[in-house]
């Protein structure tokens, strides 16, 4: 296992009530590729620019390469589309705009001959075509990106406006979460040394050490837009949740009240006025007016809401408007969107499932993602309010790639033993072990996307944060021999930015071999199954979910198979959460199939949730005209 590194765990017996949002520290260098994050403009977000120069790697003449190090590692222009890219981290995925990386784009593989302790220091420079922006005062540097931060990773643009003698460096993925792959858009405002400029060269340059990967398509330098008020962040938590926000509550783990806030940025080039921000679930709703916001400022805001809650999915739409922005073609990324359900017996803290399709960004680990140990431990962070809490067993995401055979175990620990490298299971009230038998993983949990595993016997817990813990097995008869044995894999969900202990990861530390904690943040999909056990069983009451024809243009069918009697709702919405169509169809048993007319919706894609006694599936419906 590569570079591991324990932040020093200071929340072992010191949570309170009303604690801030914490920021993130990962801090494990994973093999796992599969996670992308869109934190740029989204891809309903985009808007059109005037495009003064561009420049999309196909030339490699136009570009020169440099090292300041004796590292033998440099940067490249490659159409290379390897997996193994970055030390696992994959390729392209092109969530946002289509790249153009088939005629070439830059790259830095950190990890491809790094080593531990190493220093790598190396450019990639625009020598020919450089960018005349005479007559453009207010101009941004924009590129497509996919990067995997590390500890020792500095990524930074640097513009040249007098032949390349001295250079302006713009650091960009400042704060970005370590061994988290983003692929985005970055836009850097370089108006006040470049505007107007007849002759501007572009260089990236990456620091490092034994990293991961950096890699660069489709420059670019776009009109700065006179008015550009965006919201940039969104949130919703409860005030005694220590900054978790939970993608699913049961009815009596709700909070009092919840915060709920953002951020706004002015990226236009006029003082924005008359700014409001609002935060619209529906059923309830918060304004923030924030007055005038100039160029370049950024705004927070947030408020206090005590919110009637009800078993659904409440689906937020917070949206910045001014004055001089109200719509047109920037209004793109004024909005953003944040969801989240009440139930009756489920608590997440990943959305799986209930996030938009469009925000929802994955990743997984399991039992190979750290060499060949024989148990790697995956937790999540759940705060227990009631005076006694029933848990009888886990929800488990798994992904497609997981083999049958594989074994999972899972336990509930003290939150102080967990930060302490411990996983010694929590003694309830009744004197019962809260720790489960080991549990085979069969076909069918594969195809289902999640393994239910019951507790011995229920846990009852008394109000306190504890961590749910899942010992994925490494059954190889070789512990000794990496990925050689069968692999167990849980969806890690990064959709939501995250407190650093909301998740975590138990593993042994390289160098003593005896088992470390360390933090992971985002959500793992392990979920607890709480209170009874008769509404226990409400998502497995749903054999069958299918919606066709997918896409549409005129009318598609949802089609229900339900092993037991089930009380039944199906609603259509759009990505903003606005209700497009409600069917009310009470009970229901066996199979049933209903008709939704789609002739008055206009092209896109739009969200099917199907509520079989309170929980809610999803499925995703693209309708074109």
């Amino acid at each position: 296992m590569k570079k591991i590194y324990l932040i020093v765990a200071v929340l072992v017996s010191g949570f309170t009530s009303n604690a801030q949002r914490v920021e993130k520290s990962f801090n494990v260098k994973s093999t796992d590729g599969a996670a992308t994050t869109e934190h740029g403009s989204h891809g309903q977000n985009q808007t059109e620019k005037i495009v003064i120069w561009d420049n999309d790697f196909s030339a490699s003449s136009d570009w020169t390469i440099s090292n300041n190090t004796a590292d033998a590692q440099d940067w490249v222009i490659t159409t290379l589309s390897s997996t193994a890219t970055g030390y696992g981290r994959g390729t392209w995925l092109e969530p946002i705009n289509p790249v153009s990386n088939e005629n070439g784009y830059a790259l830095f593989d950190s990890d491809l001959v790094g080593v531990d302790g190493g220093f790598q220091d190396a450019s990639i420079t625009l020598i020919s075509g450089g960018a005349n922006l005479t007559g453009y005062p207010n101009v941004v540097l924009t590129f497509a990106q996919r990067v995997t931060m590390w500890t020792t990773t500095e990524t930074t643009v640097l513009v040249s406006i007098d032949g390349g003698t001295v250079w302006q460096p713009y650091p960009v993925n400042v704060g970005m979460s370590t061994s988290t792959t983003v692929e985005d858009m970055v836009s850097v405002n370089i108006s006040a040394f470049a505007g107007g400029a007849a002759n501007v060269l572009v260089k990236f340059n990456y620091i490092g050490s034994w990293d991961y990967a950096w890699m660069v398509d489709d420059v670019a330098i776009i009109e700065q837009p006179n008015n550009d008020i965006q919201n940039v962040y969104a949130y919703i938590v409860g005030v005694n949740n220590l900054g978790v926000e939970y993608g699913r509550t049961p009815l009596n783990q709700i909070d009092s009240e919840y915060e709920v806030g953002g951020s706004v940025t002015n990226f236009g080039v006029n003082t924005q006025t008359n700014v409001v921000a609002t935060a619209d679930f529906v059923s309830f709703s918060a304004n923030y007016p924030l007055g005038s916001v100039n160029n370049g400022d950024t705004v927070n805001y947030f408020s206090t809401e005590a919110p009637a809650l009800a078993v659904g999915i409440y689906n937020g739409t917070y949206t910045v408007v001014s004055t001089e922005e109200t719509g047109g073609v920037e209004f793109g990324n004024n909005t953003s969107l944040r969801s989240f359900e009440i139930t009756n017996n489920y608590y997440s803290v990943d959305g799986i499932g209930i996030h938009p399709a469009s925000e929802l960004v994955l990743g997984s680990m399991g039992s190979e993602s750290f060499g060949a140990p024989a148990e790697t431990y995956l937790a999540n962070f759940y705060s227990l309010k009631g005076a006694t809490n029933t848990v009888n067993g886990f929800q488990i995401g798994l992904t497609s790639s997981t083999v049958a055979g594989s074994e999972l175990q899972i336990q509930i620990v003290d939150t102080a033993n967990f930060f302490a490298d411990d996983v010694i299971p929590v003694t309830d009230m009744n004197g019962v072990t809260a720790i489960g038998s080991f549990y085979t993983v069969t076909a069918a949990d594969i195809a289902a996307g999640v393994a239910n595993i019951l507790f011995n016997e229920p846990i009852t817990l008394a109000a306190d944060a504890y961590f749910a813990v899942v010992a994925t097995i490494n059954t190889s008869s070789d512990p000794l021999v990496p990925n050689s044995g069968t692999p167990v894999r849980i969806l890690d969900d990064f959709t939501v930015e995250q407190p650093w202990y909301a998740s975590m990861i138990n593993v042994p530390d390289d160098a003593s071999g005896l088992p470390t904690s360390y933090s992971n943040g985002n959500a793992f999909a392990i979920r607890l199954r709480m209170n009874s056990l008769a509404g226990v069983s409400e998502i497995e009451n749903v054999s069958a979910i299918s919606v066709y024809p997918n896409p549409t243009n005129a009318n598609t069918t949802v089609a229900i198979s339900l092993t037991n009697e089930s009380n039944v709702t199906i609603n259509v919405t759009d990505l903003a959460g606005k209700v497009v169509y409600t069917n009310a169809l009470g009970t229901v048993n066996g199979a049933q199939e209903v008709n939704v007319n789609t002739e008055s919706l206009t092209s896109g894609v739009y969200m099917v949730n199907v509520s079989v006694n309170g929980t809610v599936s999803t499925e995703k419906l693209i309708v074109r005209k």
